[in-house]
């Protein structure tokens, strides 16, 4: 135990804390191609251990509490990156030059404080006194104590990730991104040429994939339905509505439900460190300077409280972080008071609003796992913070080259399209606005809140409503594939915990794989583009020596 107390300041320990920086950088761009790409974001604390172990292996610096603080500064870049990419492209699409990047960086580095400060008291809340389970938590401090054991897991990691980057590559070339095969009324049916995708099912597990896949077939089916009884009527959106209303409906339950448990007790609030509180107000200043009206801003900072907390115990008993949905039901919340006193909130203030929430409450429920897994392991949670505070603003500082790519024709041009669909973003965008169905959402709000008081009393709860109503907001297209994965999980689950562990660490690989590539070509196109094709060539035969290495190294060990 000696070492989870080391002085942070030594060079061990700032090797440590470099390479959770490096991780948390690569996490932030891949998880946002990812998150644009398919919308659902798994969290990546197995990816980031495995990584976090390979490079302290390289500095002969390996142990439990390094590879612990490393990958807890290392997921917080994945986070980081779904508050940006679920919540920014709408407002990028409407006003793209509402407000600087720098601005919006400041934005970004006070939510994310102010998220790890007031989750410091719910720690000896929600991992000390009701031990909740943080399930992604629970299995990343699992991992490390095994890690070191069984390096055959990393030598796997980096096959098929190479593997995953290379397909990726192969595919893009070919432009063989789809099969097509046909249409369900004015819903076509594709099969995409995406691995990344069964990965993500294989990460979620089968309950929620197969939820999620069922919403797909729900999709096609309603869409039939529709063709059938209201010829010439596009069915398309009032399906995503209706999806819509479940995702959003489920959100709201489980907050009225809950609510009671949710209501920050007095040592939550009374017991912040004084920093935290100085974060609050400068939080405030940095919104109120941004044009945010005062009381408006004042208002998303008692709601920072209320849905950090939230965001903390229901990440730790169900494994699910709807940042984006705390965002936006706090900027709708704050925009029903503004037109009850006769004021009217901009549209660009409600996008900021969501953004700084949606932020704060992703960093509440990632470093709540770290937490759990730092339980396990043994690690100093103050450690834990420091790394995290440092790696969330160096993320926050790589915001302007991530919208960059984003505002770029490459991306901006296709988004909500079939290529960048940006689901969650997509939602935020239309809620915001204004509903092009209002009682079509209503109908499946209504429903999900039903829904969600049946689960509460132990019923119906094989119904897992987000990823179902994702499905149907999505479509067939992704349903198919991460009910693949979901099939997968239930057939390795069969086997034991070991052979579940080896595939999530396979599909984290493939989505850091194909997530890297995807970036990379982006990024290319936008800046370098005479130089992509002679880029990527040299990229692919990099990679194919390296694949040859790895396999010869992982076998002759094996």
């Amino acid at each position: 135990m000696k070492d989870s107390r080391e002085f942070f300041l030594n060079s061990i320990m700032l090797k440590t804390i470099i390479i959770a920086v490096i991780i948390a950088v690569f996490l932030f761009f891949t998880s946002a191609f990812i998150a644009l790409k398919m919308g659902a974001l798994p969290w990546p604390i197995i990816f980031s251990i495995i990584v976090s172990a390979g490079l302290l292996k390289l500095f002969n610096a390996l142990t439990p509490h390094r590879v612990n603080i490393a990958q807890a500064g290392g997921s917080i870049g994945g986070l980081m990156a779904a508050a940006v990419v679920f919540t920014l492209p709408g407002l990028i699409l409407e006003n793209p030059n509402f407000v600087s990047h720098g601005w919006l960086v400041l934005t970004c580095a006070s939510a994310a404080i102010l998220g790890i400060g007031l989750s410091i008291p719910l720690r000896e809340e929600y991992i000390v006194k009701q031990n909740l389970p943080f399930p992604a938590g629970r299995a990343g401090g699992e991992v490390i104590k095994t890690v070191f054991n069984q390096d055959h897991r990393f030598g796997l990691m980096i096959i098929f990730g190479i593997l995953a980057a290379l397909f990726t590559l192969g595919r893009d070339a070919l432009d063989w991104n789809y099969i097509n095969l046909g249409a369900a009324g004015s819903q076509p049916i594709l099969i995409l040429i995406m691995p990344m995708v069964i990965a993500t099912g294989i990460i979620l597990g089968s309950a929620n994939s197969f939820s999620w896949g069922a919403g797909g077939i729900l999709s096609v089916i309603g869409a039939i339905i529709f063709t059938a009884i209201f010829e010439g009527i596009e069915t398309a959106p009032r399906i995503q509505n209706f999806g819509m209303g479940l995702v959003i409906g489920s959100g709201i339950g489980y907050m009225l439900i809950h609510a009671s448990l949710a209501l920050p007790s007095k040592s939550i609030i009374f017991k912040q460190k004084p920093w935290v509180w100085g974060m609050a107000i400068s939080s405030g200043l940095i919104l109120f300077f941004m044009g945010i009206p005062l009381f408006a801003a004042a208002l998303c900072l008692i709601l920072t409280f209320f849905t950090v907390n939230l965001a903390s115990r229901m990440t730790g008993l169900t494994n699910i972080d709807p940042l984006e949905q705390f965002g936006l039901l706090s900027a709708l919340l704050i925009t029903y008071f503004f037109g009850m006193a006769n004021l009217e909130l901009g549209l660009e203030h409600r996008y900021i609003i969501t953004f700084f929430i949606a932020t704060a409450t992703a960093i509440a429920g990632d470093i709540g796992h770290d937490y759990k897994s730092a339980q396990i392991v043994g690690t100093d949670h103050k450690q834990i913070v420091l790394v995290d505070l440092v790696a969330a603003v160096v993320v926050a500082l790589m915001i302007p080259l991530l919208l960059g790519v984003i505002q770029s024709p490459v991306i901006a041009d296709t988004l909500f399209t079939l290529k960048f669909p940006a689901p969650q973003a997509q939602i935020v965008a239309m809620n915001l606005k204004g509903l092009p169905h209002p009682l079509i959402f209503v109908c499946g709000l209504i429903l999900a809140i039903i829904i969600e008081a049946f689960r509460f009393k132990g019923k119906l709860s094989a119904v897992h409503l987000m990823p179902l109503g994702i499905g149907l907001f999505l479509g067939f297209n992704l349903a198919f594939l991460i009910a693949i994965g979901g099939f997968i999980a239930f057939k390795v689950a069969k086997k034991g915990s070991e052979q579940m562990l080896t595939a999530i660490v396979i599909s984290a690989a493939i989505l850091g794989g194909e997530g890297t590539i995807g970036f990379l070509q982006s990024s290319l196109q936008v800046f370098f583009p005479a130089k992509e094709t002679a880029v990527l060539g040299s990229l692919s035969l990099l990679l194919i020596a390296l694949l040859a290495r790895s396999i010869r190294g992982h076998f002759q060990k094996s």
